[in-house]
């Protein structure tokens, strides 16, 4: 119904004078096509930019341009209506209520009497003029009012604690993450109790029940408070103390907590250091923990048999899987045994062990075992380096030390374990550096033995002629003769003694050939070579270092190939080569073979 209408239903009920105001013709906003205008523009957006960026994708991002575009065609269909017909309604609703009201005044004042009729009149008026306003409001409001219901049912449960409450007896004694908390309650229970509630029948009678429940982080419990909670729903004979429990076993209860950390300061303070730094521990791990137990002598022990009872042994089997990298003092440390125990234990392991094999760690033990941590401080040496460089000032195959190596010297501290008197461990703590390590330099000779030319040519190692070559010198570094060939000291020198008093110079080979002879003896010439070069003719090399030989019996030597060192084995007064030339097997003067 228009407003121009409504206006003439007023003046025919009420007869009034006035004259509807003329109103300028309202235009309906053109929402279908701005909001398909919209989807398409932002639909084409997204399929023009990436199809243009992402070439391989250009499918998938025109897929989601028109999911994109659906979507707002979608909303515009179904909220976008009821919207734009909500404010149509409302923007008519409220002039309309403006021109009631002015004329409801004006028929207050001619018919004060009928204020109340009049207005109901006005109020059924306007509510069949807009039959659709309450539905719009409806349909606009209820999606909004249920969203946002969604967003906090879905804000408070996210940041919620669920938790299962424990309930025993009727009692409400805790809550906990996962049933596995309350196992291990019931493991505490039984460890605790040695009669009433020790048994699983036992336990089942205590009637415990589970629900879920929205907790506060802060009210979650432990196993601890839950056995607690289990018992004092019952009507055991029970009582507040401190147990003792060795590697996760339960010993006994005490007391107090003093009681029973007294006993075991006691074993300790009876251990006699060697030194002031030594620390006396255990090897099991003992705990003390505060609770509710059975009040009873099973369960509850003094001072006295606590001690007692450590002086004990108990059986404990146990087995481990060898892995790789162990040892039978790592086994045997970790489980609290020394090797000594670990191998009566275990007969078979005297000679090997190998991974995978099953060793039993626990038999007859005792319950606690005495562990010390010695602080050890040593000097230890850390090596040099050796540096080596090339010089040409020196022939191949000879050596120079210009600076002779220093070890180093770390002052180190250790951590030794002893277990029973057994060291098996140690651990390095603190290293500090006393001396650093001098480095040693070695200079190598890069020099070639140069053959010396003669007026028939050179010689070269594959050829020797008798006449007209000559054979390369022996000894690198070492031009002197200290004993020639011929008669000498009363008998006949058959060869020549090249020396400088000095050992360690090298040995070359005078000539290519075979070698015949690499002996390590240590009489008559001592550590010798001899090769055979060929055409009758051999040569001898004698009272090299010992270990110095570096070619070996039918081994191919080229000319001025290395074959060991200067030394003074065998029949010698002194370090030198004794240098002989043979032909056809006799001995003759090396000199003029060689130019000396």
């Amino acid at each position: 119904m228009s407003r121009e209408s409504l206006g003439m239903e007023y003046s025919d009920i009420y007869s009034s004078s006035q004259q509807e105001p003329e109103q300028a013709p309202v235009t309906e906003p053109e929402y279908n096509s701005f909001a398909e205008t919209i989807g398409e523009m932002v639909g084409g957006f997204f399929v023009t930019v990436f199809s243009f960026i992402f070439g391989a994708f250009a499918d998938l991002f025109r897929l989601i341009g028109t999911g994109i575009k659906y979507v707002v065609n979608y909303l515009r269909d179904t909220i976008g209506y009821s919207i734009r017909d909500f404010f149509d309604e409302l923007s008519d609703y409220r002039y309309e209520r403006k021109e009631a009201k002015r004329a409801i005044r004006q028929e207050f004042r001619q018919h004060p009497t009928k204020i109340f009729s009049i207005m109901n009149s006005y109020r059924k008026a306007l509510s069949d003029a807009h039959p659709g306003l309450v539905p719009n409001i409806v349909n606009t409001i209820l999606p909004l009012a249920g969203l946002a219901v969604l967003i906090i049912t879905i804000t408070h449960f996210s940041s919620s604690t669920f938790a299962i409450e424990v309930e025993s007896s009727g009692q409400k004694v805790g809550y906990v993450v996962d049933e596995t908390v309350y196992n291990d309650a019931q493991n505490l229970v039984k460890e605790r109790f040695s009669t009433d509630l020790s048994d699983d029948s036992n336990l089942k009678s205590l009637n415990t029940t589970f629900k879920i429940a929205e907790v506060n982080p802060a009210e979650l419990t432990d196993s601890q408070t839950i056995s607690d909670g289990i018992v004092e729903s019952t009507n055991a004979d029970s009582t507040y103390a401190c147990g003792v429990y060795i590697d996760g076993e339960f010993i006994c209860a005490l007391k107090t907590e003093t009681d029973a950390m007294q006993v075991f300061n006691n074993i300790i303070d009876s251990y006699e250091k060697e030194s002031e730094t030594d620390v006396v521990g255990f090897v099991q791990d003992v705990q003390f923990v505060q609770g509710i137990y059975a009040n009873n002598s099973d369960t509850i022990w003094d001072s006295q048999q606590l001690a007692d009872a450590l002086t004990k042994t108990r059986y404990q089997e146990k087995h481990y899987t060898v892995v790789e990298g162990d040892t039978l003092s790592k086994i045997a440390y970790s489980n609290g045994l020394s090797v000594t125990e670990l191998i009566e234990l275990n007969p078979e392991l005297a000679k090997e062990i190998h991974v995978g094999d099953d060793v039993l760690v626990a038999g007859e033990v005792n319950y606690i075992t005495m562990k010390v941590v010695k602080t050890v401080v040593q000097n230890v040496e850390t090596p040099y380096q050796t540096i080596k460089t090339n010089s040409d000032k020196y022939y191949k195959g000879t050596t120079k030390t210009t600076q002779k190596g220093r070890v180093g010297i770390d002052q180190v501290t250790y951590l030794v374990t002893y277990v029973d008197g057994q060291q098996v461990s140690t651990q390095e703590v603190n290293r500090t550096t006393v001396r650093q390590p001098q480095d040693e330099k070695i200079l190598v000779g890069t020099k070639a033995v140069v053959v010396q030319k003669t007026s028939y040519g050179a010689y070269t190692p594959s050829t020797y002629i008798r006449g007209y070559g000559k054979l390369i010198w022996p000894v690198v570094g070492v031009y002197t003769v200290s004993s020639g060939y011929g008669p000498r000291w009363g008998s006949f020198h058959g060869g020549m003694d090249i020396s400088n008093g000095i050992a360690g110079y090298t040995i070359v080979a005078a000539a290519s050939g075979t070698v015949t002879v690499a002996s390590n003896g240590n009489v008559g010439y001592g550590c010798h070579v001899m090769i055979d070069h060929g055409n009758g003719m051999a040569t001898l090399y004698g009272h090299m270092l010992y270990g110095s030989i570096c070619v070996s019996v039918g081994q191919y030597v080229s000319g001025g190939q290395p074959l060991g060192k200067v030394g003074s084995t065998g029949n010698s007064t002194g370090p030198h080569c004794h240098f002989e030339v043979r032909i056809n097997g006799t001995k003759v003067n090396p000199a003029p073979y060689i130019g000396a």
